[in-house]
């Protein structure tokens, strides 16, 4: 899904790691933009998530595209690129993938939105505001009226962002419009919020229909695994019905893992058993209606 400059950003710290020190770490840094697979979390063989979902006793995984079609070139098209993952979702039906259509192509979004959903009956969309879009936009006031009429949860990224992508877009609080003229529209925002977490928590305790997820977290077990907690705490002891669990799978499987992830949410004495199903299931269950 990512555009060809995108993958050329992601890799420049690593490529500038001389080669032979590069080697020590095997795949984990065997980067090459040239290569079918220019680097390990690129690529996913079904047969990962699947162990995942077996190994920690999951009903269902949510699979999230993201349409990044125009920043720039890349190997598909937005619409090949939701045939190939629906396609390969198919294959277990604890699987449930999201559409992604990004607003910036105007008119056509909707179209498309209206194409994708009669093709694949998704659940959900996610949505990339990174891509150059503020959310609260009047321009895009058809876009979020066909989401809502349609019924789709409405998945975002929000804090870092690498160029080309503008992480100028990406504050939870820009939500806040689309929240309130959507009110029974459920609305994630991915990361707890980012890097942007601070407008988490005055948005949701202004917008009962907005959530969180606490995808990439584990980006904290290197420095300080007790921030993982940390943060949950931080919302689930305010808001325990809307938080629910992510990873951002497959980034951060080197190096922890979805189950040493669960484990630590599981294990760590932040919250009451209930916040803690809550958490890793039932919020998601009731919103997606499961």
């Amino acid at each position: 899904m990512l555009p060809d400059l995108a993958v050329r950003n992601y890799m420049s710290p690593v490529l500038d790691i001389p080669e032979e020190e590069r080697k020590k770490y095997g795949e984990l840094l065997d980067f090459d933009l040239e290569s079918e697979v220019p680097f390990s979390d690129y690529d996913v063989k079904v047969e990962e998530p699947l162990e995942t979902i077996r190994d920690n006793d999951m009903d269902y995984m949510v699979i999230l595209g993201t349409d990044f079609e125009l920043i720039g070139p890349g190997r598909m098209t937005n619409e090949e690129y939701m045939e190939w993952m629906f396609q390969r979702c198919t294959v277990d039906d604890r699987f449930l993938p999201f559409i992604s259509v990004d607003p910036n192509r105007g008119r056509d979004s909707i179209s498309m939105i209206e194409r994708l959903v009669k093709r694949y009956d998704p659940k959900g969309i996610k949505v990339y505001p990174a891509t150059g879009f503020l959310p609260s936009d009047p321009k895009l006031e058809e876009y979020w009226d066909k989401i809502d009429d349609l019924g789709l949860t409405v998945v975002t990224h929000a804090g870092m962002a690498l160029p080309p992508l503008d992480e100028r877009y990406c504050h939870p609080s820009d939500f806040g419009k689309v929240a309130e003229e959507h009110p029974d529209m459920k609305i994630i925002i991915a990361h707890l919020g980012g890097k942007f977490h601070d407008e988490l928590l005055p948005l949701m305790k202004k917008h009962e229909n907005i959530y969180t997820d606490c995808s990439a977290l584990q980006g904290w077990a290197h420095d300080d695994r007790s921030m993982i907690c940390k943060r949950i705490k931080a919302v689930s002891s305010r808001f325990p019905d809307r938080i629910v669990f992510g990873t951002d799978f497959p980034l951060y499987e080197s190096t922890f893992s979805a189950m040493q992830f669960i484990r630590e949410i599981r294990d760590r004495d932040w919250g009451t058993e209930s916040q803690k199903n809550a958490l890793l299931g039932k919020n998601m269950a009731r919103v997606l209606g499961l």
